[in-house]
């Protein structure tokens, strides 16, 4: 029976997260566009393309959802996941340090977080995201983490 790696379980529970994250908020502000809308239009910084986010990051959140599901498509997935998260934590950070006015723009689960911790959990998911790619590239690989013991040879 082959044992299965610590990191290749590492790295299909963080694909699972951010697989879930990513449907999740995605369909969240399908489903509820015109708050999605209403919301975003109240953000000082993204007001003049409101609309235009409104439609095009939920459907760009289900996007990579659907990347990090296809092997071929994984590791673009994971950059993509990893850019996003870092574009939304640098927008939540923004918002709290630099906005006169700070809307809630959240739906579901996520809305019951104060925006301190919506901070720290899009930096953890920022975090997984790394880690994934780091993961998927197998830039372990020097320490062969990510093979076979049974199947690696000595030089």
């Amino acid at each position: 029976m082959r044992k299965i790696s610590f990191y290749k379980i590492s790295l299909e529970i963080i694909l699972a997260l951010l697989v879930i994250l990513w449907i999740y908020t995605g369909l969240t502000k399908m489903i509820n566009y015109a708050d999605t809308r209403f919301q975003m239009g109240r953000s000082p910084f993204i007001k003049p393309i409101a609309g235009l986010v409104a439609v095009t990051l939920p459907a760009f959140e289900v996007m990579v959802a659907g990347l990090l599901v296809f092997k071929r498509t994984r590791l673009l997935g994971l950059y993509a996941s990893f850019f996003l998260m870092l574009l939304f934590t640098g927008y939540i950070y923004a918002m709290l340090h630099y906005s006169y006015y700070v809307p809630c723009s959240c739906g579901g689960v996520l809305a019951i977080l104060s925006w301190n911790q919506h901070l720290i959990f899009n930096i953890i998911y920022t975090l997984f995201a790394l880690f994934g790619v780091i993961l998927q590239t197998n830039l372990f690989e020097p320490f062969n983490l990510m093979s076979d013991p049974k199947t690696t040879t000595a030089s």
